[in-house]
């Protein structure tokens, strides 16, 4: 029984519950602290697509696209588990998608969905 123990107790240290947040992931706390209120230009990983980024304190949300064709859209974001998610008016036909966020180079954050936050201080 002692045996059968160490072994649990081994494994369970080796696999952590899928609800906890992998190495560098960012927590629901994190993500609130960092991002919301915080101006964050965005851009695709390998990709065409830019813009800026707003996450206001009451859940709201405003985007804009700069390349390659100006574009913006208004909806919402919160917090679900340790993923950002966000609704877009009119961007991905209004659909819910979630991110989780890892902290990469000094401001800046990669998300799951291929994307690359870099936060700016306010006025700049």
């Amino acid at each position: 029984m002692r045996r059968f123990l160490q072994v649990l107790l081994m494994l369970s240290a080796a696999f952590p519950p899928m609800s906890a947040a992998l190495p560098g992931e960012l927590s629901s706390g994190e993500i609130r602290s960092e991002l919301v209120g915080r101006s964050i230009s965005w851009w695709e990983q390998g990709g065409w697509f830019s813009g800026q980024m707003m996450l206001l304190p009451d859940g709201r949300a405003e985007i804009s696209v700069d390349a390659p064709k100006r574009a913006g859209d208004s909806g919402r974001w919160m917090v679900r588990g340790d993923q950002l998610c966000t609704v877009w008016g009119d961007f991905r036909s209004g659909q819910e998608k979630c991110y989780s966020l890892q902290r990469g180079e000094a401001g800046r954050f990669e998300t799951s969905g291929g994307n690359v936050f870099e936060v700016r201080e306010a006025g700049v």
